[in-house]
């Protein structure tokens, strides 16, 4: 390979990680924004106030959060461990 071509698989995988990042901090946003629009609807049709909105915020955050942490955490290790064996 010659040097330009190592810089362009450089980059290439440079991206690829950046967008499996990019991609789980999306997808924690998004669960976040969905569960607290769920307890925002539910709140308007109990009249509980931001009870249920304040609820889901929580639950959606922490949801997104044990799913990043699942794929940036646990899997590499399992995968480590499989490759030891």
């Amino acid at each position: 390979m010659s040097e330009r071509e190592d810089r362009r698989a450089a980059a290439a995988r440079s991206v690829a990680e950046a967008s499996r990042y990019l991609g789980l901090g999306l997808q924690w946003a998004l669960s976040t924004l969905l569960f607290l629009l769920g307890g925002w609807w539910l709140d308007s049709k109990l009249g509980t106030g931001p009870l249920l909105l304040i609820l889901g915020a929580f639950v959606g955050a922490a949801a997104g959060f044990y799913s990043m942490y699942r794929h940036v955490v646990v899997e590499p290790r399992r995968e480590n461990e499989q490759e030891d064996r």
